[in-house]
């Protein structure tokens, strides 16, 4: 809004034009106009740290910021310049004894200009309801590009590695990591699961609610990205029997701390019984990942895994879509081009299969 302020703040709503629409979005491509450039720490980061005798928690609190934020300075990767002067300020250390600027593209995304483009209209389409103005200017303006970025994810083999590295990690990573595979979830669905979501009998998982985090509100319970994502799922007898599994592993650790257990019902929690931070299972896989030299993807490729792996064996998108809890089937198809196009190729080689002509046995008399 600040940006969309400066640019358009002084017009009344009728005054705006598409013109100025697309003189704005001009703008925001221009080299420069991102601020929040990233900044590296520098190999002294953990030293400063231990020199003024505060950990994780104590330099979270007295900075501001979160605790995965402080880990991932300590981790050497990237931060925000408000997260850098922030943590500077905590340490009371000048912020270039601390982290090195980082260099490269200052523009923003094409991604980044169309959700603005997406704000304005929204306003605008809300002003026309309220018969504030006549007619929205962004209905005269073509929208900004957005990038289309294939989807990270593993194949099958992959996959199976992937889960035969997971046997030699704690019941609770290995429950989650197997989960987010096997069922398609978002991390924040994952999070907000809770024991009464998951129908043992009928193997079933009913995905009501998300767990996310926010600076200066923290792990809070939200609803799910959209209605569709509403949704119940049938899982896997394996997943369910990992699932059962760790649930016993719980009800122990439960027993162990007694009245220190804060008892939500969460399947995933923190060792007291909190609500699991969202960041912690993002940062352990990182680490996973780099332990078993893995590929390079992040923690919601398990979520395109899934559905890729589904699509490859001849599920119908329809069916994959409302799994994945996806508002639109077009998202899936567009999302999953790669996979369709793969299962297209293929039956194309089943049907010249079974319709090749069978050659004649021509024998000569």
């Amino acid at each position: 809004m600040e940006r969309i302020n400066i640019a358009l703040g002084h017009l009344p709503l009728d005054k705006i034009q598409p013109l100025h629409l697309m003189e704005f979005y001009k703008n925001l491509s221009e080299d420069g106009i991102r601020q929040n450039v990233k900044y590296t720490p520098l190999p002294n980061f953990k030293e400063a740290m231990k020199k003024k005798k505060l950990t994780y928690e104590k330099l979270a609190k007295k900075s501001g910021v979160s605790i995965a934020t402080v880990r991932s300075c300590c981790s050497g990767k990237n931060v925000s310049t408000k997260s850098a002067e922030a943590i500077s300020k905590g340490l009371d250390i000048n912020i270039s004894k601390l982290f090195i600027k980082g260099s490269g593209d200052n523009k923003l995304s094409s991604n980044t200009i169309l959700h603005y483009h997406r704000l304005i209209s929204s306003i605008l389409n809300t002003a026309v309801q309220w018969q504030v103005i006549y007619d929205s200017p962004c209905r005269r303006v073509k929208p900004p590009k957005a990038e289309k970025k294939e989807a990270r994810y593993l194949d099958e083999v992959q996959a199976s590695e992937l889960l035969n590295c997971l046997q030699n990690e704690d019941i609770m990573h290995r429950t989650i990591i197997t989960l987010l595979l096997y069922s398609g979830m978002r991390r924040g669905e994952l999070c907000g699961l809770k024991w009464g979501d998951i129908d043992f009998n009928d193997k079933l998982i009913h995905i009501q609610r998300a767990s996310l985090y926010a600076k200066g509100k923290g792990v809070f319970e939200d609803r799910t990205k959209n209605e569709s994502s509403e949704r119940t799922i049938k899982i896997a007898g394996e997943a369910l029997k990992l699932l059962l599994e760790y649930k016993m592993y719980q009800n122990t650790n439960r027993i162990k701390i007694a009245d220190r257990w804060q008892d939500k019902d969460y399947v995933f929690t923190q060792w007291d019984g909190k609500p699991i931070h969202p960041d912690s299972i993002t940062n352990w896989f990182g680490k996973f990942r780099k332990k078993y030299n893995l590929p390079d993807i992040n923690i919601h490729s398990l979520r395109h895994t899934n559905a890729s792996l589904l699509i490859a064996a001849g599920a119908d998108l329809k069916t994959v879509s409302k799994r994945l809890g996806h508002s639109q089937l077009s998202t899936t198809g567009n999302i999953y081009t790669h996979a369709i196009k793969s299962a297209d190729e293929r039956a194309a080689e089943t049907i010249q299969d079974i319709l090749k002509p069978k050659q004649k046995n021509n024998k000569a008399y």
